[in-house]
């Protein structure tokens, strides 16, 4: 099992900032910051404490996609990922389906996101990576922990008033 944690707070600026319209990209972007550690019950926790949003000179245009980043948010990520190697600081790509309920990976989101992913685990491999995606009310998340090349999908709990977890779901 792994469980994702965030303070509500942070989930708080992270809607605020995916939810900000951009010239031409159909949704927003960014990149937030967590370390992994064990729990008791032999599975994995995440907690993510820093957020980064992709500046908007960062996205590319491209109709085919909700939103396309580009060379300069990647080399950020890359960076990131490489610099956490001696604090197991891990980088999660996070975006917002602007909707309520449950969310999940889109097609375009299977297809392309865990590249990205990928690429931060080559460069970091001592710590956790993975994929966050909101909606309105919900949140899905997928973790690459370190030495293993599978993804685990996760439950996601935010921390604050009210409490909420987000339980992972099948086919998530």
């Amino acid at each position: 099992m792994t469980l994702i944690k965030l303070t509500g707070s942070l989930h708080g600026q992270m809607l605020e900032d995916l939810a900000r319209r951009h010239s031409f990209a159909g949704e927003r972007v960014g990149f937030v910051l967590g370390r992994y550690g064990s729990l008791e019950n032999s599975g994995t926790l995440v907690l993510l404490h820093r957020y980064y949003p992709i500046p908007d000179d960062q996205y590319i245009e491209d109709r085919a996609v909700g939103a396309r980043i580009g060379r300069d948010a990647i080399t950020w990520g890359m960076q990131a990922a490489y610099s956490g190697r001696q604090t197991r600081e891990g980088v999660f790509h996070v975006h917002l389906h602007a909707h309520k309920g449950r969310t999940g990976m889109s097609s375009v989101d299977r297809r392309d996101t865990p590249e990205v992913v990928r690429g931060f685990h080559a460069v970091g491999r001592e710590a956790a990576h993975g994929i966050l995606i909101l909606s309105l009310d919900h949140a899905s998340g997928w973790v690459w922990l370190p030495g293993r090349d599978e993804v685990s999908a996760s439950s996601v709990c935010v921390i604050g008033h009210p409490i909420r977890i987000f339980e992972k779901g099948a086919g998530q």
